[in-house]
């Protein structure tokens, strides 16, 4: 069984990388597009960066009879780390676990220190819950979380009322009733793993506008209003409740919900490339 990518360089190795940028696509999954478009963020690096963009296709793909493919939403959804349709009992964040083992692995890439998990939007939703679920994140990369509509939360309090949403704490907003991948870890693993972490959350000021692509479910709009203001409570609660976590926020003036205006801003390229 196999899954599309698009990578500068294959994952069998280069001796040329020093980078890495894995990049999750949209709910389009335009998965190209954003290809191109952290390749031109990263074009001050010239060919020590290995940009790797994996496409998570739905039956609407027309996948081949070879390819891996997901749901769009509900159980199984590959936003949210479920099992495939095909294979079974394949998570997307199983794929990135078998990407980053790739990238880590000194004998493809030997002089490779520096990783990125980007995602923008329903791709940063992805990553969000990615890097709280995961068993095992290397200390040296960093999370990229570019305005999702939601977010894991790691306790049962939200900013907005609740009231009458039962199922507010829920998977993927909470930690209630996980799917099979997010539960390899218990409540408390997730919090620990997801507390020590490297995250960014990189959030476009001007993306305060409640339109078709944003998450307007009960749960979701227990964490606020739209995504900025989900972002900067979000991170207020981390911040309260963990001071210590590696994780700080940063705002682009005057962006909203566009994936190339964040990324390319001068805020994303110095949190994308941090320390490169």
């Amino acid at each position: 069984m196999t899954l599309p990518y698009y990578a500068s360089y294959p994952l069998s190795g280069s001796s040329k990388v020093t980078g890495a940028v894995v990049v999750i696509h949209g709910t389009e999954r335009n998965a190209e597009h954003y290809f191109e478009l952290t390749q031109r963020a990263a074009a001050a690096f010239g060919d020590k960066a290995e940009i790797v963009a994996p496409w998570f296709q739905t039956n609407d793909d027309k996948p081949s009879s070879s390819d891996a493919y997901w749901t769009n939403g509900g159980d199984g959804s590959w936003k949210d780390g479920g099992d495939a349709v095909r294979p079974k009992g394949l998570s997307s964040y199983d794929v990135i676990d078998q990407i980053l083992r790739k990238l880590a692995d000194k004998s493809t890439f030997p002089h490779l220190t520096k990783i990125t998990l980007l995602g923008h939007s329903a791709g940063a939703q992805f990553i969000q819950r990615y890097a709280a679920g995961a068993p095992s994140i290397a200390a040296n990369i960093h999370i990229v979380v570019a305005n999702p509509s939601s977010y894991l939360y790691l306790n049962s309090t939200r900013p907005a009322s609740t009231s009458g949403c039962s199922d507010y704490n829920d998977y993927k907003y909470g930690l209630d009733n996980r799917n099979r991948y997010m539960r390899t870890s218990s409540d408390e693993k997730i919090v620990q793993q997801y507390t020590s972490r490297q995250v960014t959350y990189l959030l476009g000021e001007a993306d305060t506008v409640q339109n078709g692509d944003m998450d307007e479910s009960c749960p979701a709009n227990a964490q606020g209003e739209n995504r900025f203001e989900r972002g900067k409570f979000y991170f207020s609660a981390i911040h309260s409740a963990y001071p210590s976590a590696p994780q700080d926020l940063s705002t682009v003036p005057g962006v909203g919900h566009d994936n190339e205006a964040m990324i390319n801003s001068a805020q994303g390229k110095a949190a994308i490339f941090r320390g490169w």
